[in-house]
C-alpha cells in the first residue's frame, strides 16, 4: 500500500494511531484558529498555487451530499476570485490561482442539479463515472446509501457537453489497493475500454475509488490514462504535480476548513505534514 498522511479523516491502516489523531485535531483546529485570527495573511510562506476541488452528491440525498444552492454559491465565490478550469489546466504554470471541479461516482444529481448549474457559470467540470453501474439497477458501490446512477442515454447526452469531460471511476468501485494484481486490469483498463466503447469518446482521466492504490495500480492508470485524482493528501496542484496523483480537497466539507484548505499556509503545512510522515527530508 502506498502510504499517506490523513489531514481529512479517512486514516491510513499503516499509518501510527496517535499521529492521525493529532494531525485531523491540530488540523481542525488551525482551520478555526484562521477563520477567527486570519493568521495565514500575515505568516510567510510560498504561493501555494491551484486546487482539485472534489464532489460527490449535489441534491441527490447520497455521500457527502451538499445542497444545489449551497453549491450555486460556492461557484458564485469561485468564479469570483479564481479562473475555474479544466482539470488539466491546472497542472499549469501561471500567475493566477486556478480551481478545477471533480465529481466522483456518475450519481444521478450530476446530470439533474449540477449541469445546470455549471452552464449558469460556464465552468467546466469532471465527472468520474463507475463502468459497471451503466444499465445494472442491482448494482451498489456501498452499503450506506441506495445510489441511482446516470443512465445511459444521460451519458451519451453528456458525452457532446462542452463543460464536461466523462472519466473512469473503475469498473465497480472496488479500492485498488485492495484488488488483486492480476484483476486490476479489468477495473482500470476494462473499464475505460468499456466507457469508450459506450459512449463514442476517448477517455483519459482517472479517479483511484475512495482515493486508495497500490503502486501497480498506479503503475496501470499511468499506462493507460493521462491524468488520475487521488486522495486527500498534498492540498497545492501545479506544473511539480503527479499528473497521476493530483490532490483533492473536499468542496463539500465544513466551509471554515474549505475556507481554510485554499490558503497558501495551509498547503505548506500540509506538504510539509506528508513529507515528515514519509519518511522525506
Amino acid at each position: 500500500m502506498v502510504r499517506t498522511v490523513n489531514l481529512y479523516g479517512r486514516e491510513d491502516p499503516d499509518a501510527p494511531e496517535l499521529s492521525h489523531r493529532v494531525l485531523k485535531s491540530t488540523w481542525i483546529r488551525l482551520a478555526r484558529l484562521d477563520y477567527y485570527a486570519n493568521v495565514s495573511s500575515w505568516v510567510p510562506v510560498p504561493d501555494s498555487g491551484n486546487r482539485i476541488l472534489m464532489y460527490h452528491s449535489v441534491g441527490g440525498g447520497f455521500y457527502d451530499d451538499i445542497s444545489p444552492n449551497r453549491f450555486r454559491r460556492q461557484l458564485e465565490q469561485l468564479t469570483r476570485k479564481y479562473a475555474v478550469v479544466d482539470l488539466p489546466d491546472v497542472t499549469a504554470e501561471v500567475d493566477e490561482t486556478r480551481v478545477a471541479l471533480t465529481f466522483d461516482d456518475g450519481t444521478v444529481d450530476f446530470f439533474e442539479n449540477v449541469v445546470p448549474i455549471l452552464r449558469e457559470y460556464d465552468v467546466p467540470a469532471t465527472v468520474f463515472v463507475i463502468a459497471g453501474s451503466i444499465g445494472d439497477r442491482t448494482f451498489r458501490q456501498n452499503e450506506l446509501f441506495d445510489y441511482e446512477y446516470m443512465t445511459e442515454d444521460q451519458l451519451v447526452e453528456l458525452a457532446d457537453d462542452e463543460l464536461v469531460t466523462i472519466g473512469n471511476h473503475s469498473k465497480s468501485h472496488r479500492k485498488l489497493d485492495a484488488v488483486p494484481d492480476d484483476e486490476l486490469a479489468a477495473e482500470i483498463a476494462g473499464s475505460k475500454d468499456e466507457l469508450e466503447e459506450l459512449l463514442g469518446i476517448e477517455v483519459t482521466r482517472f479517479c483511484y475509488p475512495e482515493g486508495e492504490y497500490s503502486p501497480t495500480a498506479v503503475d496501470l492508470v499511468r499506462d493507460t490514462h493521462r491524468f488520475a485524482v487521488a486522495g486527500l493528501n498534498e492540498i497545492r496542484v501545479g506544473p511539480e504535480s503527479d499528473p497521476h496523483l493530483l490532490a483533492r480537497i473536499n468542496g463539500a466539507g465544513e466551509p471554515k476548513q474549505l475556507r481554510w484548505e485554499f490558503t497558501d499556509l495551509s498547503a505548506f503545512l500540509a506538504k510539509t505534514a506528508f513529507r515528515f510522515q514519509n519518511g522525506y527530508r
